[in-house]
């Protein structure tokens, strides 16, 4: 047939609508369960965040005091924070900034704000220099991704 036959041809006949009499009972609307892709594997709850907020809490101190070191969190932070970081650090490297000092972890706060996420503040010391540092970790993937860091 040519096209311009199956432009102008005519729709199906609809089917005959169902009815139902009224004295049917109605099944209670259910929702299906959530797709999972491995419906046999149970997640491990995530563990504790605090190692993992130190190690990139010095780390991301670091590069922005111009050090080198950002590819070590790629696998942890969000492609937004690895941009900060990155901007962060382009400027101390432009202003010839040096670090007084290495960078020590001296306290770390964990609140945990929901089911699947965590927030950190940690306080860092760069010689004797302190600096505030801000973290919000959410769970993805079954694994502590960090989606927002603020380096004072």
């Amino acid at each position: 047939m040519s096209a311009a036959a199956h432009a102008f041809a005519p729709a199906p006949a609809l089917a005959a609508p169902v009815t139902v009499p009224r004295d049917t009972p109605r099944r209670a609307v259910t929702t299906p369960p959530a797709y999972t892709p491995f419906p046999n594997r149970t997640r491990k709850e995530l563990g504790d965040p605090t190692p993992l907020v130190c190690t990139v809490a010095r780390i991301a101190l670091e590069v922005v005091l111009g050090a080198d070191g950002i590819n070590q969190l790629v696998r942890w932070i969000s492609p937004e924070v690895r941009s900060r970081l990155l901007i962060q650090h382009s400027l101390s490297r432009r202003s010839g900034y040096t670090a007084k000092g290495s960078v020590h972890i001296q306290r770390v706060r964990l609140c945990r704000v929901s089911p699947d996420a965590v927030e950190a503040s940690v306080v860092a010391t760069e010689g004797d220099l302190a600096h505030a540092i801000a973290i919000r970790l959410e769970a993805v993937s079954n694994r502590w991704l960090i989606t927002v860091m603020d380096v004072g």
